[in-house]
């Protein structure tokens, strides 16, 4: 409804609007119930009204905490642009956090330290995946980082299927959260370097190539990176320590807990390899070749598909292992 079609209805006094009118047409930005009233002299609860009769008219949108603005700036404040770049998917998952709201967990340091605070908008979510892109505070959801380093965005259980709400009352469930690092003021190596940057600086690399992804918080195997192409999913596994080569360990088969490490990673890319029938890759120190050991296993577990590279991670690293990587699955 245009204002002066607003002034014509029975009971609307202009005196009352008007103001308030010329104060939306002068802003920039929109206006909240408690700078109208503090401009205008008006209690708050006066203010209210009025806005909300007002809204209810078209004759201004209500946007998020009591902010409105005049609907030919609607888009200003809410449009979501063209997103830059690739979308990348980080893990994440859903709880119930009470009767009318549920609380969406993205588990990645780097990003909650980087965006804390800041407001995000959920353009989807269907049963297990979800996209969420950068907004304002007029127009979205505030980020809440927790004492763990995840965040968590609270929505209304509305936006939810009946059917994963009945799912939810009962327990949490994970999900897939795709962002496009760019519009956040990230990049895929930040996003990847959160135990290791030379994870980072591998991922980086990959999506170059193909698709990069984390593993699922709840998925029960090792795995840094896990690299699609060819409609193949590679798990790799990055292992930056320097083995002890101390003369009483340098014959031992289980050297230390850095060895059983190793041991514990092969481990799980046996138990992939049988389920998925896809090669894994383990990145260790070239130091590593000191011992007899690693080279019988690396020879071993090529029955399993599993490929040992080795590296100084100095200078020129990462695209020699990625070459690597990609003549192995081509």
């Amino acid at each position: 409804m245009k204002y002066k079609e607003f002034l014509n209805k029975p009971q609307i006094n202009g005196e009352y609007y008007d103001p308030i009118m010329n104060l939306f047409k002068k802003s920039e930005q929109p206006l909240s119930i408690k700078e109208i009233s503090s401009k205008l002299n008006l209690s708050y609860s006066v203010t209210k009204q009025r806005l909300h009769k007002m809204a209810w008219n078209g004759v201004i949108n209500l946007l998020k905490r009591g902010y409105y603005c005049l609907p030919n700036k609607l888009d200003t404040y809410s449009k979501i642009t063209t997103p830059p770049g690739k979308i990348l998917f980080l893990n994440g998952g859903m709880r119930m956090r009470s009767l009318t709201s549920v609380g969406v967990m993205i588990y990645n340091s780097i990003f909650g330290e980087k965006n804390k605070g800041k407001y995000g908008i959920f353009q989807y979510i269907p049963e297990r995946q979800a996209v969420f892109r950068k907004s304002n505070n007029f127009y979205g959801n505030k980020i809440h980082l927790l004492k763990s380093k995840s965040v968590e965005i609270p929505i209304s259980r509305t936006k939810l299927s009946k059917e994963l709400v009945s799912i939810l009352s009962k327990k949490s469930v994970s999900l897939k959260i795709g962002i496009y690092p760019e519009e956040w003021g990230l990049t895929i190596k930040d996003l990847f370097s959160t135990e290791a940057k030379e994870e980072g600086e591998l991922a980086e690399e990959l999506n170059k190539f193909g698709q990069v992804d984390k593993k699922n918080k709840f998925q029960d195997f090792k795995a840094d990176i896990l690299f699609t192409k060819n409609n193949k999913i590679i798990p790799i596994e990055i292992t930056v320590t320097n083995p002890f080569l101390g003369a009483q360990w340098r014959n031992g088969r289980k050297s230390g807990v850095k060895s059983s490490l190793i041991f514990e990673r092969l481990y799980f890319f046996i138990k992939w390899n049988l389920e998925y029938k896809t090669p894994t890759i383990l990145i260790i120190h070239k130091d590593w070749t000191n011992y007899r050991w690693i080279k019988i296993e690396q020879e071993f577990m090529r029955k399993f598909n599993c490929h040992i590279f080795f590296t100084d991670f100095k200078s020129g690293w990462v695209k020699k292992v990625s070459r690597e990587i990609i003549r192995l699955i081509a």
